[in-house]
Order: C-alpha cells, then structure tokens, then sequence
C-alpha cells in the first residue's frame, strides 16, 4: 500500500495553508511600504512614526500609511520649531508622542491659546484659578481653563 503524503493524510488541511496564505497576503502592503521608504525615513529618529503609522494603518494599505508619515513627520518638525519660551509646555506635550505627532502638537497650540484666558482669570476670578491649579497639579492650562470656565458657568446657572 502506498503511503499518503501529509497533505492527502490530513496533517495539513486545506483551510490551514489558505489561511496562512492570508496572513501573508495581508502582510505584502506592509512589505511594500518599507520597500518604498526612503532610507532617511527609516532613520532611528523617525521608526516610532513608521511604526506607528504601519500598525494603525495597516489595513488601509500603503497611500494611506505613507500619508500617516508624511503628515506625522510635518508636524514633528512644526513642534521642533517652536521658540523656548514653550520649552516646558513641549515636554510636557511630547509625552503624548505615541498618539502621533498631530496630537502632540495640537497639545502645545491648545495650551498656548488658553494661556491669555488663563491671564484674564488671574486678574478676574484668581480664587477660581488657583482651586484649579491646586486640583490639576502639573497639567496642561487648557485642562485648567477648562475647570475655570466649568467653575464659572456653574456659578452662572447657580445665580439664574
């Protein structure tokens, strides 16, 4: 009796070896966008934003991971050009880096927008402020505007 091969024999059946097919199917757009990569963008500075970009973009295919990129390297530059005088507000922001680069910038512009309302409360309702800088130790002044401007419309309804 001749004996059977191990695919005829059941050791691997058909729906494995298709799904492993598929798992490398779905690689290939993965593939081809390192493929097409510059090596500048591979950089060591740069392989959290590919990374990051590739994971989450993964199933959109390579136009779309390319624009991740491309539009988190924009704005790592964005963030590296802002002057000194936002040097804690940038570190601070930074944290936030594995959300992308967008996210961290929208983090220091948002701080910077509030810090004039945040002048305005010091002079106008400096006991709102402080109860809010107390509360939010550390955090970023668009979280403590935030408290003040609650703070005060709950004031607001209170004397309706």
């Amino acid at each position: 009796m001749a004996e059977k091969s191990g695919f005829q024999a059941g050791c691997c059946s058909r729906s494995s070896v298709q799904y492993s097919y598929g798992h490398i199917m779905r690689a290939v757009p993965i593939a081809a966008i390192l493929a097409c990569l510059s090596m500048t963008c591979l950089a060591d500075d740069d392989s959290d934003i590919v990374t990051g970009c590739l994971m989450s973009n993964a199933e959109f295919g390579t136009e779309m991971a390319q624009i991740c990129i491309r539009d988190n390297q924009a704005a790592r530059a964005e963030v590296a050009r802002y002057p000194d005088e936002y040097k804690e507000t940038v570190q601070r922001c930074t944290r936030r880096k594995d959300m992308g680069w967008g996210i961290v910038k929208k983090c220091i512009d948002d701080d910077i927008a509030a810090g004039p309302a945040l002048e305005a409360y010091s002079r106008d309702h400096a006991a709102l402020l402080e109860h809010c800088q107390r509360d939010f130790p550390g955090r970023e002044a668009t979280r403590i505007k935030l408290c003040v401007d609650q703070a005060l419309e709950a004031k607001t309804n209170e004397a309706k």
